[in-house]
């Protein structure tokens, strides 16, 4: 195994690490917060997945991964946004912000990708 996918190994177990603090951790008050730390743990157990399933690709990854990624990472902000509620979403909130710069990133490196191939 190379650093990359070590790497990959390590934060794939990290991603369950944090799902499994989500559920066992975090108090829920209402079933739509139950709903959401159900949600968000699911998509950071499917984060670590993709983790794994990128060892071996040297960073080269197919662009079925890539969505698999994004889709992961906007079932975690839905799920933000699902246990505050969804009158409290604002555009100008750090976490969408934050998101929308790593979208941002993710199709820079993809781009990337695809062009030095």
């Amino acid at each position: 195994m190379n650093w990359y996918d070590i790497f990959n190994a390590i934060e794939a177990g990290l991603w369950g690490v944090m799902a499994m603090v989500i559920l066992c951790r975090v108090r829920a008050a209402t079933t739509q917060q139950r709903a959401a730390l159900t949600l968000a743990s699911a998509a950071f157990v499917a984060f670590g997945e993709t983790d794994v399933l990128e060892i071996g690709t040297e960073g080269l990854l197919p662009l079925w991964l890539w969505g698999c990624k994004i889709g992961c990472g906007a079932a975690i902000l839905a799920a933000r946004y699902m246990g505050l509620g969804w009158t409290r979403f604002r555009w100008a909130d750090r976490e969408v912000v934050f998101g929308a710069c790593c979208l941002a990133g993710v199709g820079v490196a993809m781009l990337v990708q695809e062009l030095v191939r």
